[in-house]
């Protein structure tokens, strides 16, 4: 019986290497062999397969993608990222709400990347861990949303802005409203400079935190109860740092932009 295209990309990790590997560009036999860390006897009997099904072709010892083996790959991708995602920290993102990313970022979660999930110590569990507070010092440029408060946030921020690095700042209006009751003299020497922006949303969803640099992805849900339990995700992907400049982008683009620290937000 004939396998499927399922069955022959799936049912063997040595394929689907070959074909993930190849989907960078042609590949020799030895280039193949010295990335895989297999023999030829384990190798040839694989790319014979592909090749029996449509998904390579052979020029000289040179092996490539076909064009309906290129459009397999290239959509088979994201269902393999999200699956590193999900496999590593399953017990982590089953109680997470994800209510808060919209469709389109959602089906590219796997674009996170090689992430950490940083768990709380209970003896500084309103501290900063170290991996965030020594990269977003040096950082060229920050966009933040906030829908969780927590009570370093306005001196950071004030700080970081009074530095002159440019940063976008979405508070939730709940947020907003804590800041601006017990921390105005921070939010308005952020406001005051002139590399910021600053805007509230009223949209209500899981995420909790966004920060996004050049430099990383800092990252917090609620859970499916509505709490926060202080476990951060964070990134230094480059392709978690472009998927997260788009979920801010989503949310700025839903805020209004505050220019007077004592605007009401209903």
């Amino acid at each position: 019986m004939n396998k499927s295209l399922i069955d022959i990309i799936f049912n063997s990790e040595k394929r689907k290497n070959v074909l993930l590997l190849l989907v960078e560009g042609q590949k020799s036999r030895e280039e193949i062999k010295t990335s895989l860390n297999v023999t030829s006897t384990a190798l040839i009997p694989q790319i014979k397969k592909l090749k029996e099904h449509g998904l390579v072709i052979q020029n000289n010892d040179y092996y490539i993608l076909t064009d309906m083996g290129r459009v397999m790959v290239e959509n088979m991708l994201p269902l393999l990222q999200a699956v590193e995602v999900f496999e590593d920290n399953s017990s982590y993102w089953l109680n997470r709400d994800l209510s808060g990313i919209p469709g389109h970022l959602l089906k590219r979660l796997g674009e996170l990347g090689n992430y950490l999930v940083i768990e709380p110590d209970l003896n500084y569990l309103f501290e900063f861990p170290e991996e965030f507070t020594e990269n977003i010092d040096k950082s060229g440029y920050i966009m933040a949303f906030n829908a969780y408060f927590h009570p370093e946030y306005p001196a950071l921020y004030s700080k970081l802005a009074e530095k002159g690095i440019e940063f976008s700042l979405v508070l939730s209006s709940s947020v907003h409203k804590r800041m601006q009751n017990d921390y105005k003299e921070d939010m308005q020497k952020f406001l005051d400079c002139e590399s910021t922006d600053f805007s509230v949303s009223n949209e209500v969803s899981g995420l909790a935190t966004l920060v996004t640099t050049d430099r990383f992805l800092f990252l917090c849900f609620f859970d499916k109860q509505g709490q926060y339990d202080h476990r951060i995700i964070m990134s230094f992907d480059s392709r978690a740092l472009e998927w997260s400049r788009e979920l801010f982008s989503y949310y700025k683009d839903k805020s209004e932009n505050i220019c007077d620290l004592n605007c009401n937000i209903k």
